[in-house]
């Protein structure tokens, strides 16, 4: 069929004619424009040349502007994600009963599930899109308890995400034992974040 358009197209003197002139692809046109602007709406809250899975992007940035709050990021979600899975959508640590790319423990992802499937305690394996939009739930949850807590507040999520809001409230000893893991938060936010538009 190609062979045979561009045999046509070289035919001297064989010109079409306005109404039988190919039509350009509207379809192609508008699906190119939207993925240009997917990119342009991607690298303004991530890298672009992060190691971040390409398939989970739209579900982090998503969950990392839910609530509009400064402390709360796609790149911090991303890091967070990175910290606790290494974005694996697979993840099973019964031991720990955690589960999915955010690890998440089915008794408390119940109550960052949308409000009709609060209902029971979910079973795993825990979608890529639940695990995600959850903890981006979360983050806004527990925001407003951490304000006024000494420290970074993005980071302070992080560890209430990993132990619990109370322990980041009182900065007890346990904060101690998930430093490692802030750490990696912490790089990991710093890889991630868009480069700042130069001046």
């Amino acid at each position: 069929m190609a062979a045979v358009a561009l045999l046509c197209a070289s035919l001297p003197g064989d010109s079409a004619s306005p109404k039988t002139a190919p039509r350009p692809d509207r379809k192609q046109d508008t699906a190119g424009s939207a993925a240009q602007a997917r990119t342009r709406e991607d690298a303004r809250w991530l890298r672009t040349d992060a190691d971040i899975p390409r398939r989970y992007r739209p579900l982090i940035i998503q969950a990392g502007t839910l609530c509009g709050l400064p402390e709360i990021s796609p790149a911090l979600v991303a890091g967070i994600l990175e910290a606790e899975s290494g974005f694996d959508a697979a993840l099973s640590d019964p031991a720990k009963d955690e589960y999915g790319i955010a690890r998440w423990t089915p008794r408390v992802l119940r109550y960052y599930l949308p409000p009709d499937r609060q209902h029971t305690v979910p079973r795993p394996p825990f979608s890529p899109e639940d695990s995600i939009a959850a903890l981006g739930r979360m983050l806004c949850a527990v925001a407003p308890d951490l304000e006024g807590v000494p420290g970074d507040p993005g980071l302070n999520l992080a560890a209430a995400y990993r132990t619990a809001t109370w322990i980041v409230q009182q900065q007890g000893p346990e904060l101690r034992r998930v430093q490692p893991y802030l750490n990696r938060v912490r790089a990991n936010v710093l890889r991630y974040s868009p480069s700042p538009d130069p001046a």
